[in-house]
């Protein structure tokens, strides 16, 4: 019973760790997208503040764009502080789940030890016994 249930809380901590890597994932994923937009947008006003000719044609849409670009970069911003707390939050199940497979490790080996030890009684009693007859 005892070995079962150390091997379904094994199974669970490795479910929780790959959960946990999958939420870190997310949130690089996001930060990454974060870091394009925010480079997109350094270009788009690098592009607003030039000169010639070229650039004052596509003012409106070199600004239309880059509103768009800092709503996402918003977007993005939020959705990396919801992927953050995600990841703490994964993080802390992970921990539970390690803490109670290594309490479950424990209480097995403690058992090992005690029908080991039990085992090694009942056969110096044998051997008493034995000897004495």
């Amino acid at each position: 019973m005892a070995d079962k249930r150390l091997k379904s809380l094994e199974r669970m901590l490795a479910i929780q760790s790959r959960m946990r890597s999958l939420a870190e994932w997310r949130q690089q994923a996001i930060q990454r997208q974060a870091a394009a937009a925010r480079d997109e947008s350094h270009a788009l006003v690098a592009a607003l503040n030039g000169d010639g000719l070229i650039n004052s044609l596509f003012t409106d849409v070199t600004a239309r764009r880059l509103h768009r670009v800092s709503v996402e970069i918003a977007g993005l911003n939020e959705q990396a502080a919801v992927q953050a707390r995600e990841v703490a939050r994964e993080t802390g199940r992970e921990k539970r789940a390690a803490k109670l497979a290594d309490q479950a490790r424990r209480g097995q080996h403690r058992t090992d030890q005690d029908k080991a030890l039990l085992d090694i009684m009942e056969s110096q009693e044998g051997k008493r016994a034995a000897s004495l007859e």
